[in-house]
């Protein structure tokens, strides 16, 4: 017979409520523990030191406070930057919500590949102006 018929045959008389196998059943019994331990021994807090404000951070307009981690790393700046804090003004629930945010994704894009360009062009010239003055020099060593 199957588990699954056997389990019906044996708790037939019994409601159906979402229960489990009887324990001598259960495949995990020798690894449980009675009490059960918990699955962090080390951690002694139920909620983690909530780190202090930043300014300029943002946060989700449903919450009271900012929740007990959240990063600081990559804060908001430019018109990306601007773009999303206005994102953040609107209801989670709205559509605009996330298409500002998406928005706000393809400008940081742009800032960045600007920015990247802006570094090509300025380098560039000046390391070929300095290869050629380098040469110039090698080469009046050798005249």
């Amino acid at each position: 017979m199957a588990d699954r018929q056997k389990q019906r045959v044996v708790h037939a008389d019994e409601p159906v409520v979402g229960r489990d196998v009887s324990r001598s059943e259960r495949p995990g019994v020798p690894m449980e523990y009675e009490p059960p331990h918990p699955l962090t021994p080390m951690v002694r807090w139920s909620e983690p030191e909530p780190m202090r404000p930043v300014p300029g951070v943002t946060k989700r307009m449903e919450l009271h406070r900012m929740t007990p981690m959240f990063s600081t790393a990559l804060p908001p700046s430019g018109l990306s930057g601007v773009i999303r804090r206005m994102a953040y003004n609107i209801p989670e629930s709205h559509a605009r919500h996330w298409a500002t945010l998406m928005l706000a994704d393809r400008v940081d894009v742009l800032e960045h590949r600007l920015k990247k360009l802006l570094k090509v062009m300025v380098l560039v010239p000046a390391g070929t102006a300095a290869a050629v003055l380098i040469v110039a020099r090698v080469a009046g060593r050798f005249r």
